[in-house]
């Protein structure tokens, strides 16, 4: 069995670096990278944004909190909804009335300069350590499964997904996820 496990985890990581690379052909510039164009329908993104707030950590952990008991995480699935009602309504407008590429630049137009740059750095620093976080629990499972240690898992992930992301862009990113 332990052969068909490695098959799956070696077929999948192949295939879904293969599909996300292909959305380069569709890139005529910045535009296209950064924002997909604007063709990519809703509810793809909707599903990448829940994908991405679900990470391996939430997979592996909320079931054995749940069977000891512990259903405060579903505090966080109510933050979760009422932050997207908050940015529905507070943020979506004013990326649909211009030509905005990031959240940052709408901090710019309201806050400021310091002001952006103090949220896109601490951005920047939490995602980054969120992030490792999430790429050593997945590394754990492949390194499992493939047998590698994680150091090995670590370096083949990340590989794989900036090769794909620096390829596809934003695109990639939400039809991968």
């Amino acid at each position: 069995m332990r052969y068909v496990d490695l098959a799956v985890i070696v077929v999948y990581l192949i295939a879904i670096t293969w599909f996300g690379s292909r959305f380069k052909r569709s890139q005529k510039g910045l535009k296209d990278y950064f924002l997909g164009g604007r063709t990519t329908p809703w509810w793809a993104i909707a599903f990448s944004i829940v994908s991405a707030e679900t990470s391996i950590l939430t997979v592996i952990s909320t079931p054995a909190l749940a069977f000891r008991g512990n259903f405060g995480f579903l505090q966080v699935v109510f933050g979760y909804l009422l932050a997207r009602i908050v940015i529905s309504l507070l943020f979506l407008p004013q990326y649909f009335k211009g030509e905005l590429f990031t959240a940052y630049e709408l901090m710019q137009r309201r806050f400021g300069t310091r002001i952006r740059k103090f949220t896109a750095g601490t951005f920047l620093i939490l995602r980054s350590l969120a992030e490792g976080v999430r790429v050593f629990a997945v590394s754990l499972v492949i390194s499992v499964i493939l047998g590698t240690g994680e150091t090995v898992s670590i370096a083949l992930i990340v590989c794989l997904t900036l090769f794909y992301t620096f390829e596809g862009g934003m695109t990639a990113v939400i039809w991968t996820d």
